[in-house]
């Protein structure tokens, strides 16, 4: 007896420490654009200030977080460890819930095998040192779980006035939230209909509760649908399979692309290392849930439905070309199918055979954790923590000025007094509107095509759009004193590869090679017609390569 207590805590220990070790492994690298919005929005004046830049800049995602957020870095400051510390918090807190919620419904050998499977998940880890809103959304959801298993156990008033709050703040903090919400009335209601109509009517009261609370909510994503966020942004073409391959391997398996966000060009690609980290934790956990749902009765079996029918609900939504269906955008389910694919598994496998399991997929995430520190701070490079320190070797201040490709990063690593200004360009369309830099004006979110406009510039003389030309002389040729300097940034090596305006015509030959050409050539025709304009006023010298960026340096005459 007493050496088993000594092997649990010994255990327990060891899942302690691997939650928080493989947490923290990512916290110290750049910011990539995302986190960068999130703390461009929490910085804003509380409340009306975060709302009205979630509406221009970050427009797909509920406030919640953003609010906690704001106060988080009043008190801890702005800096990457810090703000990534919140999400990190919740990340951990998350795996001694999967540990509660799953004892009471399970024996605590299943309970202590799915809180070291989620200790280690690489998806809940990579995202648990993201500053964004996922792992508050999972962990919320994972409370949820706790307490409605506490309301089906105790059938009383305090257990679902939790159960309706905690159910109440998902939706706020995750947009698509409210899948889950809906998947949980109608399982879990179906089943109190059946089971007892009097707990039904008190459950139905705290349903009622929730949707009056909800009604900013609904409000808030009618106005998104009106402005065509990424929300509602349609995929294109054959885009949606490929996405449902990319995110069944992500959800379930150890993810070894380098691109967890959006879909990769190859999502069969298969060799050794992918069989035997992607594939097989794959296939168990999908065989546990089937088995599971099969083989469970009464309430376990709703907990099934209620987590098959949020899946369904975001499939359903993509395939309509409603972008809820995304590895981050579901990570809320994870945790809860970890549960219940170990009860399922251990409803059809011997108890070593699942252990042996645990041990393979424990062993693979931990290698792959430390792989993906690499990675994930690779992705992230593309912020502008380069820029920054370049800007400061060429001696570059607030009298000068720095043009970026997309640079919604770039105020985060140029906040100091006495940075330059920072003027970030979009080269996928073909101009802002001056007023506001986060968004595309009016005329443009109601003619998606309309950057085809540039296209057309191609084959002849004109230059900027009107709009971006008289934005670009205020701004940037009347804005820099003479002897004063503008540094170009672009990632990548596209810029040393300049070429004349009579050269980018001969390389396009039909509207498919435009289309086909998009972003290469309108960054190509972009940098051209910045060459050409400043050419008037600055004297250029020279391009340079720097920790894979490109740099052209022009100083005013």
């Amino acid at each position: 007896m007493g050496n088993n207590k000594i092997i649990k805590g010994l255990f327990i220990f060891i899942v302690i420490v691997l939650t928080v070790v493989l947490r923290v492994l990512y916290v110290d690298c750049d910011f990539w654009y995302d986190e960068a919005c999130s703390w461009f929005s929490a910085i804003q004046k509380f409340p009306v200030g975060i709302m009205n830049n979630l509406m221009t800049l970050d427009m797909q995602h509920t406030p919640l977080y953003f609010f906690l957020l704001h106060f988080w870095i009043k008190i801890f400051g702005d800096g990457e460890i810090a703000i990534r510390s919140l999400s990190v918090i919740f990340g951990i807190l998350t795996v001694p819930v999967v540990f509660v919620a799953a004892s009471k419904i399970t024996n605590k050998t299943n309970s202590v095998i799915a809180c070291m499977i989620s200790a280690v998940s690489p998806l809940l880890v990579f995202f648990s040192a993201e500053a964004r809103m996922y792992p508050m959304a999972v962990f919320l959801v994972m409370l949820s779980l706790n307490y409605l298993i506490d309301f089906e156990q105790k059938n009383d008033k305090k257990s679902l006035i939790k159960l309706v709050l905690v159910n109440l703040l998902i939706p706020y903090t995750l947009v698509g939230g409210i899948l889950y919400n809906i998947a949980l009335a109608v399982c879990y209601g179906n089943y109190l209909f059946r089971k007892n109509k009097d707990v039904l009517k008190l459950y139905l009261k705290g349903v009622f509760a929730e949707l009056i609370l909800l009604v900013p909510y609904f409000l808030l994503v009618s106005y998104y649908a009106k402005m065509r966020s990424a929300f509602v942004i349609r995929h294109e073409g054959g885009f949606f399979f490929t996405h449902f391959v990319d995110v069944i391997r992500n959800f379930f398996g150890i993810e070894l692309v380098d691109n967890i966000y959006w879909p990769s060009t190859y999502p069969y690609t298969m060799n050794l290392e992918f069989t035997l980290l992607v594939v097989v934790p794959c296939v168990y956990f999908v065989y546990g849930l089937v088995q599971g749902c099969k083989n469970s009765e009464g309430f376990l079996k709703t907990l099934y439905h209620t987590f098959f029918v949020s899946l369904a609900l975001s499939v359903t939504f993509a395939m309509l070309h409603v972008n809820v269906f995304t590895v981050r955008y579901i990570l809320y389910l994870l945790p809860p199918m970890i549960i219940l694919g170990v009860i399922g598994l251990s409803k059809r496998i011997s108890l070593n055979h699942l252990k042996a399991f645990v041990v393979f997929y424990t062993l693979g995430a931990i290698i792959c954790g430390i792989h993906y520190t690499n990675i994930s701070k690779d992705l992230k490079t593309i912020a502008y923590k380069a820029v920054r320190i370049e800007a400061d070797k060429n001696g570059l201040n607030e009298e000068d000025i720095i043009i970026l490709p997309f640079g919604g990063d770039a105020p985060y690593y140029f906040r100091q007094d006495g940075s330059p200004r920072v003027l970030p360009f979009d080269y996928h369309k073909q101009a802002r509107n001056p007023k506001n830099n986060n968004f595309y004006d009016v005329e443009q979110q109601n003619n998606p095509d309309k950057d085809r406009v540039i296209y057309d510039s191609i084959f002849s003389d004109k230059g900027f759009s009107d709009n971006h030309y008289e934005y670009f002389q205020k701004n940037v040729i009347e804005a820099v004193k003479p002897g004063r300097y503008v540094l170009i940034a672009l990632y990548g090596t596209d810029a040393q590869q300049l070429v004349t305006l009579e050269e980018l015509r001969k390389s396009v030959t039909s509207l498919q090679d435009i289309k086909e050409q998009r972003v290469k050539i309108l960054l190509q025709k972009y940098l051209y017609d910045i060459r050409a304009y400043l050419d008037n006023d600055f004297y250029f010298l020279g391009n340079y390569t720097q920790d894979n960026y490109t740099y052209l340096l022009f100083q005013k005459r």
